[in-house]
């Protein structure tokens, strides 16, 4: 009784005395901390320092499809299934550092009322973007965003005798190109932002080298026959929309510029409404708008419509 006695003794002087308290590794809402709490009730500060957030969409789609001005084929109509996985992942301290990285993916199966078929949509891209902020709704930022398709497309015509045949434009990293950007950033909460690349590059790859005998041109995309890829330097600008117009209809909108010194501006924009009709059932109105002088003189205009299946996680 004794022995106890005095080990008790002991231990109210330890818990009494004035000690550092430090924490072990803390995790709230999938955030990794690691600080003093003492030092912490004393500065007032949030204890989340590290907080990551994730977000995933998912929609499979029927479509009708029409174009306008495109180049590779007459203007026919179709019947598209059309499925959208889109994975975005923030991590910042909710202070000044932001990471982003985003995954999108859009690939559709279009069947031809004369039995074509092929793979499209097929757009895959990969946008990271670092962002330092300085104000409140001001920033600096570096962004890569890397796009390329993942099957084969081709071309469809008639020969001399009136037999169809088709002529491959475009696969797997043939093209793929890169826009490289660091600059400013401008946030509007709850509405969108707008990238202003100072300093910019645009990337060019191509993989398969008989596209060229295919397409029986000398360049592609810009690049020569006798080349892999192409470099350009220039400027900037994205502007990217994503806002609730009203409880059941959204809004989103990504517009990209590139422009060098020597050629007109690159314009790549998608324009998508979505309105949900129940909570796993939504339609889509989607408008895409592709300009690039070394591909085409004219403005393209692709327009999807689709009603189908949707789920967020």
């Amino acid at each position: 009784m004794w022995g106890q006695g005095v080990w008790g003794y002991f231990g109210i002087i330890i818990l009494c005395t004035p000690t550092p308290l430090a924490a072990q590794h803390l995790v709230w809402n999938d955030s990794v901390n690691v600080m003093n709490l003492k030092n912490l009730a004393d500065s007032g500060e949030s204890i989340i320092r590290l907080r990551i957030t994730q977000q995933l969409d998912y929609a499979l789609t029927l479509s009708s499809l029409f174009f306008i001005n495109w180049e590779h084929e007459q203007n026919v109509k179709q019947v598209m299934v059309l499925h959208d996985f889109v994975y975005q992942c923030h991590v910042d301290n909710t202070r000044k550092f932001r990471f982003t990285q985003k995954i999108t993916h859009h690939l559709g199966g279009q069947y031809f009322f004369d039995s074509i078929f092929r793979f499209h949509v097929d757009d895959n891209i990969l946008e990271t973007r670092l962002e330092w902020k300085l104000r409140k709704n001001h920033g600096i930022f570096l962004s890569s965003i890397i796009s390329t398709r993942l099957f084969n497309r081709y071309d469809f015509s008639l020969n001399d005798s009136g037999n169809l045949v088709k002529k491959i434009n475009s696969s797997f990293l043939t093209p793929m190109t890169g826009t490289f950007s660091g600059g400013f950033r401008f946030n509007w909460p709850r509405f969108g932002s707008l990238n202003f690349g100072l300093s910019s590059a645009k990337f060019t790859w191509i993989r398969d080298k008989q596209i060229y005998e295919a397409q029986k041109t000398n360049i592609y995309y810009g690049v020569t026959s006798d080349k892999k890829n192409l470099v350009e330097y220039g400027f900037s600008l994205q502007l990217q929309i994503d806002r609730d117009l009203v409880k059941w209809i959204h809004w989103n909108c990504d517009l990209l510029l590139f422009k060098n010194a020597a050629a007109p501006v690159d314009i790549i924009m998608r324009n998508l409404f979505t309105i949900r009709i129940t909570r796993f059932l939504k339609t889509q109105f989607q408008t895409r708008i592709y300009y690039e002088e070394q591909i085409s003189k004219k403005l393209q205009l692709e327009n999807i419509v689709s009603v189908g299946f949707s789920v967020r996680l």
